[in-house]
């Protein structure tokens, strides 16, 4: 996988082409025609039956970054030339630019409109990373999370974070440790101890759900979950998970086309609380799904409401055994 954070943001080679012509319209040269920016389509990079290739708008750098989910592969436009025609960087590089010479590419008043037309996100987080240690190692082992999932998942322990160019006054302290999410080009800050008003914090949009890049292409079975935490517990216990920004978050209609087509059986599995049966409820009638939760006297008796919940009470063989039972899964 290409490094964005060092490939995009510094390139010189990618300034100099922009001063020419637009991203949008050396990417619809060689796609061959217009596309949608943010939306699911079928891989221009090589024989895809089911869309799983985007492009869209980094809120680091600005730029139209790609992305196929099928085999991880991201990066800027003169990366998806290299890749397109198995050529080097540098080689990608002048391709374009003799093409551009030749007239074969813009700038076109469209490329241009459309192009302006994608403003940077207003909330832009950055992160400072710290080293995993023992209080992290603890507090993702009740969970049974493992450092290879956490990976897995790109989530890492900071020091803090800023929001746009503004320091957090919130910090990583051995009370109350805080931990980073990186979902494509962007992050979700989780304070697990924090108050309601500062657990949370993302610059994530509906397309950056959580899980989606990590996903095999096909697959028997997917469980959409409410959390990160929910959606590694599951990954830990064997399943195929993916998680909106929310209960309440709708699901972009073109990922689930994919998701439709990649899967066989895709389940709901929300809290089992007022809100997140309600958000289970919503999803599923609009998109003709299933859903489990929980049964509900585990929360009124015990407050539990998740599949993290659970699995820190009742440990790893009752909770796949729960899963099991939801699933109505044999064996």
């Amino acid at each position: 996988m290409y490094d964005l954070e060092n490939t995009v943001e510094t390139d010189a080679s990618l300034r100099n082409l922009l001063r020419l012509t637009t991203e949008y319209d050396i990417y619809s040269f060689y796609i061959g025609g217009q596309f949608s920016i943010g939306k699911v389509m079928k891989s221009p990079l090589r024989k895809d039956i089911h869309p799983s290739f985007g492009i869209f708008k980094s809120s680091i750098s600005g730029n139209l970054l790609w992305k196929d989910q099928a085999t991880g592969k991201t990066g800027n436009i003169i990366h998806f030339v290299a890749e397109l025609f198995n050529i080097s960087y540098e080689d990608a590089f002048h391709k374009i630019l003799i093409e551009y010479e030749d007239d074969k590419i813009g700038p076109t008043k469209e490329g241009e409109k459309i192009q302006q037309s994608y403003k940077k996100m207003k909330t832009i987080i950055s992160i400072q990373k710290k080293n995993f240690t023992e209080i992290d190692e603890v507090y993702w082992e009740q969970y049974f999370i493992t450092r290879e999932i956490l990976k897995k998942y790109d989530v890492s322990p900071i020091h803090t974070f800023w929001v746009n160019d503004t320091i957090s006054n919130i910090f990583y302290t051995k009370e109350q440790p805080l931990y980073a999410y990186r979902v494509f080009d962007k992050y979700q800050i989780y304070s697990p101890y924090g108050s309601k008003k500062n657990k949370f914090r993302t610059s994530c949009t509906t397309y950056d759900m959580y899980g989606l890049e990590q996903l095999p292409q096909y697959g028997n079975l997917l469980i959409i979950t409410k959390s990160n935490k929910d959606m590694m517990v599951l990954d830990r216990l064997g399943y195929d998970a993916i998680a909106p920004t929310g209960e309440s978050t709708p699901i972009p209609i073109d990922i689930m086309q994919s998701l439709r087509e990649r899967f066989k059986r895709i389940v709901v599995l929300y809290d089992n609380d007022e809100s997140g049966i309600k958000g289970a409820k919503k999803l599923s009638s609009t998109n003709h799904l299933e859903y489990i939760c929980i049964p509900i006297e585990y929360y009124t008796k015990f407050k539990i409401k998740d599949i993290s919940d659970f699995i820190k009470a009742y440990k790893i063989t009752k909770t796949k055994q729960l899963l099991k039972d939801l699933l109505n899964e044999k064996g």
